[in-house]
């Protein structure tokens, strides 16, 4: 009898670049790999609406936020009378990458990437993709399999890929966690994925990647926003801290000048605090309270404590306006 021990995500080491996030594993103390896809009677997944009010549904999308690790939003409009279910549209979407409008989004599948099926079994989604998702990353040299770093960088793309389907379909709470296969062929029975595909410190083959729940330490919240905000500030991150700099509000958004204005200014981030943060009724601000410790470049520290910052919503993400960020800095 085949005896499956779930290590859960306890057990599971988290990633190197992404601390706090992980993916949950399963291993296999003896017989073949695990090899399933939820079987071919299962029907296709049925998140559509009760109502028949409308033919068109919203939807959620998260990509990659520019080179951080966070997700971002993107909202679209899903056509309830395709043949496709929600969850087919939702997944080759992912792969196919954000639109135009939103380019501070990355999309995080490589190039060939193919969905072959999602299908369901109550609240969990079987998700199995071409192998080229485990094929070189984009942007990646030929040799990149002798790279630990871009082995590295790939595990780290995976995981975000993995994440970004998770929390795409739980966004409606329909969908709880998704199980992710790979094959070769549409007629091909998909094949569970090893976990070292997704951290290269499991070394153990008998490991493999479990069905995963919705994480929302990846996604940019208000809380992991300012939070991304104020350690790019002190890691001196300009490219980054400018992606997150509201462009309708003025003031300087360039990545280029935003440094040159932060290195002249001279003033440092040495430590801060901040809340999880409240959104306005309507959605389009949030308020976070911050304290912290900031220093002049003229070596004088100062200490601030619980004052409100604003974040703005804008292309359906969180942004700060650059005279927030200015008034967190010069102080009288």
């Amino acid at each position: 009898m085949k005896k499956v021990v779930c290590l859960g995500m306890a057990l599971l080491l988290c990633f190197m670049v992404f601390p706090e996030f992980s993916l949950p594993a399963v291993k296999r103390l003896s017989g073949p790999p695990p090899a399933e896809t939820g079987g071919e009677q299962e029907a296709e997944v049925e998140l559509e609406p009760e109502t028949e009010e409308s033919d068109q549904r919203e939807a959620v999308l998260y990509f990659q936020f520019g080179d951080t690790d966070y997700l971002g939003a993107a909202r679209t409009q899903i056509d309830l009378r395709q043949e496709e279910t929600v969850a087919t549209t939702i997944v080759r979407r992912l792969i196919e990458g954000p639109g135009i409008r939103y380019d501070r989004l990355h999309g995080l599948f490589p190039e060939g990437t193919q969905l072959i099926s999602a299908v369901s079994d109550g609240t969990t989604v079987f998700v199995t993709l071409n192998r080229a998702f485990l094929d070189r990353p984009d942007g990646a040299p030929l040799s990149w399999e002798d790279s630990e770093m871009w082995q590295a960088e790939a595990a780290r793309r995976r995981t975000m890929a993995m994440q970004s389907i998770v929390l795409s379909l739980t966004e409606n709470a329909e969908t709880q966690r998704v199980q992710l296969y790979v094959a070769d062929a549409d007629d091909e029975i998909g094949q569970r994925l090893q976990m070292a595909w997704f951290d290269p410190s499991v070394t153990d083959p008998q490991v493999y990647l479990g069905a995963c729940g919705r994480d929302e330490r990846i996604c940019l919240s208000a809380h992991n926003t300012m939070q991304a905000i104020l350690k790019a500030w002190k890691q001196h991150d300009w490219s980054t801290l400018a992606l997150f700099l509201n462009r309708r509000s003025g003031g300087v958004v360039d990545a280029e000048a935003v440094g040159e204005k932060m290195e002249t200014l001279g003033i440092e981030l040495l430590d801060y605090t901040l809340s999880e943060g409240v959104v306005s009724l309507d959605g389009s601000r949030a308020t976070i309270v911050l304290s912290g410790t900031i220093q002049s470049s003229a070596g004088e520290v100062l200490d601030f404590a619980r004052e409100s910052c604003l974040l703005i919503r804008e292309d359906d993400n969180w942004t700060i306006e650059s005279t927030t960020l200015d008034r967190i800095m010069v102080r009288d």
